[in-house]
C-alpha cells in the first residue's frame, strides 16, 4: 500500500485512536483512585467507546501487524460491514437523539466530534474506497447483532447493580423494563437492516470492481 492511500490509512487510524484516548483522559482526569476505577468501568460501558475502539483496532492493526490473525479478520468484508454498521448507528443515534442534551466545550467538544462524527465518516469512506477481503455473506447481518446484544445485556446487568445507565433510552429506572426492552428490540432490527445495506453495497462493489483489493501492509 503506497502513496495517498497509505497516508489516508495512517491518518484515520491516528484519529480513530485519538477519540477514545482523549475521552478516557477527560473522564479520569483529577479523579481519585477509587472514582477513577468507577469511571473506567463506565468508560467501557458506552457503546460509542467500544465501537470506536473496535474501529481503531481494525484500522491500526494492518499498519503495525499486517500478518496477525486480527488483521486478517478485520480486513474481511464481514467484520468491516459490521463495524461500519455500529459506527453508522452510533452517529445517527447520537445526532438525532442525544446531541441536543448537552453542550461540550473545549477538549470535550473535540472528543465528542471525533467519536460521533469524524471516525464514523472516515471509516465509512475507507469502506467505500477499499471494500473488504473475501465475500460479503448475508449471514453477517445476523452475526453483527451479537455485539450490540451483549452490550444490551451488560447494560441491564450493570445498571441493576449500580443504577447507572450510559444512555437515557436504556435507563430502566426512569423508563421501566418493558419500554427499554422494546427499544432494544427496535434497535436490533435497525442493526440488522443497516448491516444488510452494507453487505449489499459490498456485494455490488465486488461485482463492479472485482479483485481490486489493496494489500493490507503499509
Amino acid at each position: 500500500m503506497k502513496g495517498p492511500l497509505a497516508l489516508w490509512r495512517i491518518l484515520i487510524a491516528l484519529i480513530a485512536c485519538l477519540g477514545p484516548t482523549l475521552q478516557y483522559g477527560l473522564m479520569v482526569y483529577d479523579e481519585t483512585l477509587v472514582s477513577a476505577a468507577v469511571k473506567s468501568v463506565e468508560f467501557f460501558s458506552y457503546f460509542t467507546i467500544l465501537t470506536n475502539m473496535l474501529a481503531a483496532a481494525a484500522l491500526t492493526a494492518p499498519l503495525v501487524a499486517p500478518q496477525s490473525r486480527f488483521t486478517v479478520w478485520a480486513e474481511q468484508s464481514g467484520p468491516r460491514a459490521a463495524i461500519a454498521t455500529y459506527l453508522a448507528i452510533t452517529a445517527v443515534v447520537y445526532h438525532t437523539m442525544l446531541a441536543w442534551q448537552w453542550d461540550p466545550q473545549g477538549l470535550r467538544k473535540v472528543s465528542d466530534t471525533i467519536l460521533h462524527t469524524i471516525t464514523p465518516i472516515a471509516f465509512l469512506l475507507d469502506v467505500a474506497l477499499r471494500g473488504g477481503k473475501g465475500p460479503a455473506r448475508w449471514i453477517v447481518a445476523a452475526k453483527a447483532m451479537a455485539f450490540p446484544a451483549l452490550f444490551g445485556v451488560w447494560t441491564l446487568v450493570h445498571g441493576a447493580l449500580t443504577a447507572w445507565y450510559p444512555y437515557p433510552f436504556m435507563n430502566v429506572a426512569k423508563r421501566g423494563y418493558p419500554k427499554v426492552l422494546l427499544t432494544m428490540v427496535e434497535m436490533s432490527v435497525a442493526f440488522a437492516l443497516v448491516a444488510l445495506i452494507f453487505i449489499a453495497l459490498f456485494r455490488v462493489r465486488a461485482r463492479v470492481a472485482p479483485g481490486q483489493g489493496e494489500p493490507i501492509s503499509a
